[in-house]
């Protein structure tokens, strides 16, 4: 007896072929992914989704698993991303999406219709439009629809639709760190056209509400000028600010503060504002619930003053369950979450380091119970560790013999071997340990945590 031959592709048990790759390049990305992933879901089209991750400290690859798009892990660099993403796709189209992108129901209609009848270009973008609302949103969109009607170029947060053939003749996107999707749409409007497809792209406005509307608009303008006029993008990209929730251009883009700031982590170590977890001697003199409360509103205040930093944002929170509390806490804009991990305070630091090591950047942790904790403060130890002269270890010591900072160049997890945590010689042995090892410290001005009744600054009293 043979067996039963298999269902021919297209028949009705078995789902057609895909027509569309979508590619969505990621970093840190956890709090906007799901939302296009859902979007991406209810196309009327026969797809599949990879996302290409350039090493998120967040679960960007564990949200795509879950659902169900393929990940890759690749180079960071947007442009790096992106082609290993579609190097994965064998789909006659090809999509790139920003992860902060949503697909209105009429977009991924007209895309339907646009791959079933493409126009001789093959290759086409979207309507620029931005969340939320207001006047300043108007500007910005009506000032890229006339800089495209004068230049014909597009952003890469309009997407770009196109066929394979399309791609691979053009080379795929050019490996520069910033300024890729400007010129992937010069090379295809030279190598055959570039048609936009009748629907919008709805984007996200973030960058432009933590940098102010009119300056990212004119600093975005000066760029792509300055770039038209041959400036190289390994100059421009320090000018371009990372984005601590989202991908930016290679190596992390280095700060637009001046200095290299590339793959920069600054990781802030956080418990769940339970009542009876936190500031427990505090909480002998204000009583429990007055403690918690103090201790929201500086964790808040704290976070709020580091979460737009040149630099990626970790909460390392404690204990695991938390994360949608710490959320509800400090917010999600501009932050990440990972739950720490380890026995005693000395592994979770050690493992925290050996996580952010992912950034290929300098690493600094910081505690949430320092009322003059600023940016300014991690600034100065980030550009310490980046200069030629720097040392290996920056400590910011604190007044009970602990530390309210550590940074370091890379892990090293034997520095926090030995140590006898929550005693007032935390920092000692910290400093006789890095000497052990031989590593170079520096040390920033002394400041006060808050444990205690008599360690509250007035604001909090």
């Amino acid at each position: 007896m043979n067996p039963p031959l298999p269902d021919p592709p297209g028949s009705p048990s078995q789902p057609p072929p895909p027509l569309l790759g979508v590619v969505i390049p990621t970093l840190n990305e956890e709090a906007y992914l799901p939302a296009l992933l859902s979007d991406l879901a209810r196309l009327p089209i026969p797809h599949r989704v990879v996302v290409a991750d350039g090493g998120s400290l967040d679960s960007s690859t564990e949200v795509a698993r879950r659902e169900g798009a393929g990940s890759v892990e690749a180079p960071r660099g947007r442009a790096r991303q992106m082609n290993a993403g579609a190097a994965l796709l064998d789909t006659p189209w090809l999509l790139f999406l920003h992860a902060d992108s949503r697909i209105p129901a009429e977009t991924g209609a007209a895309m339907a219709e646009w791959i079933q009848d493409p126009p001789p270009e093959e290759a086409g973008h979207f309507r620029f439009q931005l969340d939320g609302g207001g006047w300043t949103r108007w500007i910005i969109e009506g000032g890229q629809r006339v800089r495209e009607g004068l230049s014909g170029l597009a952003y890469g947060d309009q997407g770009l639709l196109l066929s394979r053939e399309r791609f691979l003749a053009v080379g795929g996107f050019p490996d520069l760190p910033l300024m890729e999707d400007v010129e992937m749409v010069r090379r295809l409007r030279r190598t055959g056209g570039l048609a936009r497809v009748p629907a919008p792209l709805v984007t996200s406005a973030r960058r432009y509400r933590e940098e102010g509307w009119f300056r990212a608009w004119i600093r975005n303008a000066t760029l792509l000028l300055l770039h038209g006029l041959g400036v190289p993008t390994s100059s421009l990209v320090r000018w371009y600010p990372p984005r601590a929730a989202g991908l930016v251009g290679e190596d992390g883009a280095s700060a637009g503060v001046g200095a290299s700031g590339a793959g920069r982590a600054l990781m802030i170590f956080a418990k769940a504002p339970r009542i009876g977890q936190v500031k427990t001697r505090l909480a002998e003199g204000v009583g429990a619930p007055r403690a918690v409360e103090i201790y929201r509103r500086l964790g808040r205040e704290v976070v709020d003053r580091l979460r737009h930093g040149g630099w990626d944002t970790v909460i390392f929170y404690d204990p695991p369950d938390a994360q949608a509390a710490m959320k509800d806490w400090l917010g999600v804009e501009a932050l990440t979450f990972h739950p720490q991990e380890g026995e005693d305070l000395g592994a979770r630091l050690s493992r925290a380091f050996q996580h952010a090591s992912r950034q290929a950047g300098p690493m600094c942790v910081v505690g949430t119970d320092i009322p003059d904790l600023d940016g300014e403060l991690v600034e100065t130890a980030f550009r310490r560790l980046e200069a030629e002269d720097g040392p290996q270890v920056i400590l910011g010591p604190a007044k009970d013999g602990g530390y309210y900072l550590l940074a370091l160049r890379s892990p090293e997890p034997r520095l926090f071997q030995g140590i006898r945590w929550s005693t007032e010689r935390v920092r000692e042995q910290t400093l006789d340990r890095a000497r052990e090892l031989g590593l170079s410290v520096e040390e920033l001005p002394v400041l006060a945590d808050v444990d205690r009744v008599e360690d509250l600054p007035p604001a909090y009293r």
